[in-house]
């Protein structure tokens, strides 16, 4: 069992899991979209999403970025490397309008901890920004990036709305890491449980979990399967808000949160 532990949560603090979120949120698009298996844009997202996050949540840390002296620390490093490499692979296989989105995301994604403005150490730092960031690089993964390599992005209402509800859908699943953090994030970050407390920032959630579902129908014009699976996925999230509070375990948010997207696709392809 110790090993089982030690094993897991290598799993988790190596980003593998909230890989497989992005590789699942990406996947929904290509399904709800009728497009076909796209292998480079499934695992370009993949194992980019591990070589991101692990930047984001170790890079600050370590000395100029890459230099770090645990060893648990540089097996992750190892790992990272490697996704890196097959990113790359993975990216020579896209559009080149596809990878242009794509390092547009990335650069978004690093000015999350470099900084880039006087008085103000990265994106990270100004009030409210972090949950919007996060939410704004996911839509733009998850769906931006298989839609414009298959040629199938234009500014028509479908893809808008689909746009809007993940956007929506990455903000709800924020939620409950921001509740979570509450007593160690910096006032400075200015995030809705430390501007207008939890009770309030839960009712917002739950309003937006409600937008997330009216958007299903008006992207789909009518109550099929989707939409019922959509309904399922609707009440997780509620469920995930409402069990949601200060210093949660972190299999709570790391695990369990974030395995919401996977819940949804599983969905699709099995039900």
């Amino acid at each position: 069992m110790d090993v089982f532990k030690k094993l897991f949560n290598f799993y988790l603090d190596s980003s593998i899991h909230i890989g497989l979120s992005v590789y699942a949120l990406t996947y929904c698009t290509l399904m709800l979209f009728g497009l076909p298996y796209d292998e480079a844009v499934l695992y370009f997202t993949f194992y980019g999403t591990i070589v991101t996050y692990n930047f984001i949540k170790y890079g600050s840390s370590a000395k100029q970025y890459f230099f770090v002296t645990t060893k648990y620390m540089k097996i992750i490093q190892y790992v990272s490397f490697v996704c890196f490499v097959l990113t790359v692979y993975y990216a020579y296989q896209l559009q080149l309008q596809t990878l242009l989105v794509a390092v547009g995301l990335s650069l978004l994604s690093s000015l999350y901890i470099i900084p880039f403005l006087p008085n103000r150490k990265n994106f990270r730092t100004l009030a409210g920004f972090k949950i919007s960031i996060v939410a704004l690089c996911w839509t733009g993964v998850t769906v931006v990036i298989p839609l414009v390599n298959a040629n199938a992005f234009v500014m028509e209402t479908t893809v808008l709305l689909t746009c809007l509800q993940r956007f929506i859908l990455i903000l709800i699943l924020m939620i409950p890491f921001e509740i979570s953090d509450l007593s160690y994030d910096e006032e400075a970050l200015g995030t809705l449980p430390q501007r207008i407390g939890i009770k309030r920032t839960k009712q917002i959630a739950y309003v937006w979990i409600v937008l997330f579902l009216v958007l299903e129908y008006a992207i789909r014009s009518t109550i099929s399967t989707a939409f019922y699976m959509t309904v399922g996925v609707s009440i997780v999230l509620f469920a995930s808000i409402w069990y949601s509070g200060i210093k949660k375990s972190k299999y709570f948010t790391s695990f369990w949160v974030e395995s919401i997207p996977i819940v949804w696709f599983l969905l699709l392809v099995f039900v």
